[in-house]
């Protein structure tokens, strides 16, 4: 009588049966073009926003994390849309709101290194217009 084989054969089963499993909870292979670049705006929109609320409790240098991301998504985003319906009014929106974002970490910076509220008031204005762009290429993605 061979003891191998019933040791042998959970092994197979085991393997069969968490072959499907793990391939289910994968991520799709591929995703439409159209819902990476809205992603990618929606997470610029929230880091940005992430930012907005750290001027606001006077957290600097939190705001400069935030900002860097808002930047790195921003980046990516155009990218990614490059070829939406709307790209032209996508592109121009996030390099608007990129400008915005780096003018807001300029500030921040100062704001932080400074103690400088006047310059923490600025980064929260500039702040407040990327996130009136990041709207517009939310509407256009």
């Amino acid at each position: 009588m061979r003891k191998t084989t019933g040791l042998l054969s959970v092994l197979v089963l085991g393997a069969a049966v968490a072959g499907p499993v793990a391939s289910a909870h994968a991520a799709p292979a591929t995703a439409s073009a159209a819902s990476a670049c809205h992603r990618l705006v929606v997470k610029a929109n929230s880091s940005n926003n992430k930012a907005l609320s750290a001027d606001n409790r006077h957290s600097y240098k939190k705001a400069i994390g935030h900002n860097k991301a808002t930047q790195k998504y921003t980046v990516q985003a155009k990218g990614a849309c490059r070829h939406a319906r709307h790209a032209a009014e996508i592109r121009r929106a996030l390099d608007g709101a990129r400008d915005g974002v780096e003018s807001a970490e300029h500030h921040n910076r100062r704001a932080y290194a400074e103690h400088d509220s006047r310059a923490g008031r600025a980064a929260a204005h500039a702040e407040r217009n990327a996130k009136a762009r990041l709207r517009i290429a939310l509407h256009y993605s």
